[in-house]
């Protein structure tokens, strides 16, 4: 891989040693506090084995170290990518396209098929070089949490459905409902059919600790109506509403309300602090439902994705 014939550069992982170096250079847009928090933040997850090294990928002139980008490979098809830096601005642009061809080129060899950047504000000017390989900006994705503790309770009413968690017999309707919620879905329905449904599955399961008594498949008259994902994050006291979803057919009728109050009364049980979800910004129906449960906005990102069917 070079930038120009006459200026040569390598596109690889990281090796150990360079692994610091090129997390600065990654986040170097950021202020001093929040960059060094940062950096120290994806050590620590490389070091605890949560953050492959590998993702960690670097432009080399010679054994100067010219560039850097993050392009992280997670379970499900998909990988998440911040986007590449260099330590000249001179050649910013060279070394974008160098680092996110290679990176896009590894990344599908390994099999990826989706990936995308999630960017706060200060960080959009970033998003040009994803834009010039593909990537869209699909949507604003809005983060709530409900602070279990201190909020006022909510009555929760009888619940008439029943649930079944997830376990070897209920796979199969299990995997059957969840992808029958997606049809028609407000949620980043960019992403419909382009995973197998192993996939999504592996993906889910990669958000938090993955308890399988926490993930259930409603039911109504014995007729499965949708799914409810919890999982826990156990690093900051807190559950996360990783997926609720109900079938086209039991829409409309509240169902969508009973699945989020059962998340509710599961996590106060649990005596967990807040209860987090994320919400496409294009899902009013969702938003308008969480929000009257007690669910309050805290954090945003723009998403931008990229989709490879080949």
């Amino acid at each position: 891989m070079t930038v120009a014939s006459t200026h040569p550069v390598t596109i690889a992982a990281a090796e150990a040693s360079e692994l610091a170096p090129a997390l600065r250079l990654v986040f170097q847009y950021l202020e001093a506090p929040l960059h060094q928090g940062r950096v120290a933040n994806a050590l620590e997850l490389i070091r605890r084995g949560e953050f492959a090294a590998e993702g960690v990928r670097v432009a080399r002139r010679g054994e100067a170290l010219v560039g850097a980008m993050i392009g992280l490979p997670v379970p499900g098809a998909a990988a998440l990518i911040w986007p590449p830096q260099a330590a000249n601005p001179d050649e910013q642009i060279a070394l974008e396209d160098a680092l996110l061809d290679a990176t896009i080129a590894w990344l599908r060899q390994g099999g990826t098929r989706l990936a995308q950047a999630l960017l706060s504000a200060r960080e959009t000017d970033l998003a040009a070089s994803l834009v010039r390989h593909g990537f869209q900006h699909i949507t604003r994705l809005w983060y709530l949490r409900h602070q279990l503790r201190y909020s006022t309770g909510i009555r929760l009413g009888h619940d008439q459905l029943t649930y079944r968690t997830y376990a070897r017999d209920t796979a199969a309707p299990f995997h059957e409902t969840l992808l029958r919620t997606y049809e028609g879905t407000l949620d980043c329905p960019e992403l419909n059919g382009v995973r197998s449904v192993d996939e999504i599955i592996a993906g889910h399961r990669n958000q938090g600790l993955f308890d399988p008594d926490r993930w259930w498949l409603a039911l109504e008259d014995e007729t499965p109506i949708g799914v409810l994902l919890l999982a826990e994050m156990p690093d900051q006291d807190s559950w996360d509403l990783a997926y609720l979803g109900v079938v086209p057919e039991a829409r409309g009728r509240g169902l969508g309300r009973r699945l989020a109050c059962k998340a509710i009364a599961e996590a106060r049980q649990a005596d967990t602090a807040e209860l987090t979800l994320s919400v496409d910004a294009r899902n009013r129906p969702a938003w308008d439902l969480y929000q009257s449960l007690g669910f309050e906005p805290f954090d945003q990102r723009e998403v931008y994705l990229a989709i490879w069917r080949e």
